[in-house]
């Protein structure tokens, strides 16, 4: 191992432009040009002197905003004081809070009837069977009468100033949503979770900064999103599909909206421990995008349409290209590496897992950067795994992607999912 470790050094080190090529155009083409630059120019924004802070009078026009929070939850009877004792402490009031129970069976309607007593939440409604926590979402918020509706999950914990900080970006009528980061809170429970801790900090902390600043947010997080009731009313309520967050983030920015991301708004989930857990949470997640970004707007891409706009065009085909392209062409990179070099391809893979190695370790320095959250026992506790994952998501988590694209490239899982009870797929799917 050592001397093919030395082996793959070496050819990094010998190598000239016109003969990488040929050996690393997968990494040149997709990698160096989406993470590297992108997170450069992030962080060199972000450390510049002069951030953008609200005046007087926009921070008051936020002030007068009504805001209601609806969490929608399934069997979350363990969860849900915590959670409603952690909006109850927040630095922004909250003038209601509507939980749905959503056809739970460990109790958690005698929970809400407590909260409802002691008055920690304004209403408690119960679903007699589960439909989803989509359709529990949407029954919260359609009775709902904040100017500013915040969708929660209840097993989730949020920064006291987390609601305050997720609401600030509203001084601008032009926005219609924001969305708050997510941090692991459980890095420690295995190995999978500190990568995922690492992939989070990195995907999210640091790469939605980017798409702030280009105006092309992807995704209001369903775990912590707040969206302006007019825009809501505008385009309607959440997609009883699964992937329903991505799904009302593209109706609102193709409907003229703006989508913010509030860095400094912080949400901690726990994230699964177990690969097995991993794998089955990210092949709904791709089969759902693939579905949403290809198959329901897939007009991005017509010109000929009403709504067609250009830079939801570029987003679109950014996700094809760096994505979706990504992932098809791995493996034809692979046999293509074995068809003319033979067995020296080992080595080329080896020196593609250390410039791999090296990119992460680049990514999560620069995403430590630039979080305001993170302290340094933080980042020590996390630098040991960000290695390793630059080489666990580049190899084995694309061929998860992979197969969840196969999946519903050509059994279109995604409409059996059992994430929501078929009776409502089977309505709500039909539109797509």
């Amino acid at each position: 191992m050592q001397d093919a470790l030395r082996d793959a050094i070496a050819l990094l080190t010998q190598l000239d432009l016109a003969s990488a090529m040929p050996m690393f155009w997968y990494m040149i083409i997709f990698e160096l040009p989406r993470y590297t630059i992108g997170f450069a120019f992030v962080v060199a924004l972000n450390l510049a002197p002069g951030r953008r802070l609200l005046d007087g009078d926009r921070a008051a026009d936020v002030g007068r905003l009504k805001l209601s929070v609806v969490i929608g939850g399934h069997n979350e009877a363990g969860a849900m004081r915590a959670c409603i004792r952690s909006l109850r402490e927040q630095t922004r009031h909250i003038d209601e809070i509507i939980v749905v129970d959503d056809g739970s069976t460990d109790g958690m309607r005698r929970v809400l009837r407590e909260l409802r007593a002691e008055g920690l939440i304004s209403r408690g409604l119960c679903n007699q069977v589960r439909c989803g926590k989509v359709a529990a979402c949407n029954l919260g918020m359609s009775i709902a009468k904040g100017d500013i509706v915040i969708n929660l999950d209840a097993d989730c914990s949020y920064d006291r100033d987390a609601i305050e900080l997720l609401v600030a970006p509203f001084a601008d009528p032009r926005v219609g949503a924001t969305c708050g980061n997510i941090g692991v809170r459980n890095p420690g429970a295995s190995i999978v979770a500190a990568w995922q801790a690492v992939e989070y900090l990195v995907s999210i902390s640091l790469g939605k900064r980017l798409l702030d600043l280009l105006g092309i947010v992807a995704c209001a997080s369903g775990a912590f999103g707040a969206f302006r009731r007019e825009a809501m009313l505008q385009v309607g309520i959440l997609s009883c599909g699964p992937g329903e967050d991505l799904d009302i983030t593209l109706r609102l920015r193709r409907s003229g909206w703006k989508i913010r991301f509030v860095a400094d708004s912080w949400c901690l989930t726990d994230v699964p421990d177990t690969l097995a857990g991993l794998v089955r949470q990210r092949r709904r997640w791709d089969r759902d995008t693939f579905r949403i970004r290809l198959r329901k707007f897939r007009d991005a891409f017509n010109p000929g349409t009403r709504r067609f706009n250009g830079l939801e065009t570029a987003e679109q085909l950014d996700f094809v290209l760096f994505n979706l392209m990504t992932t098809v062409s791995f493996p034809l990179y692979l046999l293509w590496l074995f068809y003319y070099y033979g067995t020296f391809a080992w080595t080329i893979l080896l020196a593609v897992a250390i410039v791999y190695v090296a990119l992460d370790l680049l990514a999560f320095l620069l995403a430590n950067t630039v979080s305001r959250r993170r302290t340094p026992s933080d980042t020590l506790g996390l630098l040991i795994y960000a290695p390793s994952f630059g080489v666990f998501n580049g190899y084995f988590m694309r061929f998860v992607r992979l197969y969840a694209y196969l999946e519903e490239f050509v059994f279109r899982k995604s409409y059996r999912d059992p994430y929501v009870p078929q009776r409502v797929l089977d309505v709500a799917i039909s539109e797509v």
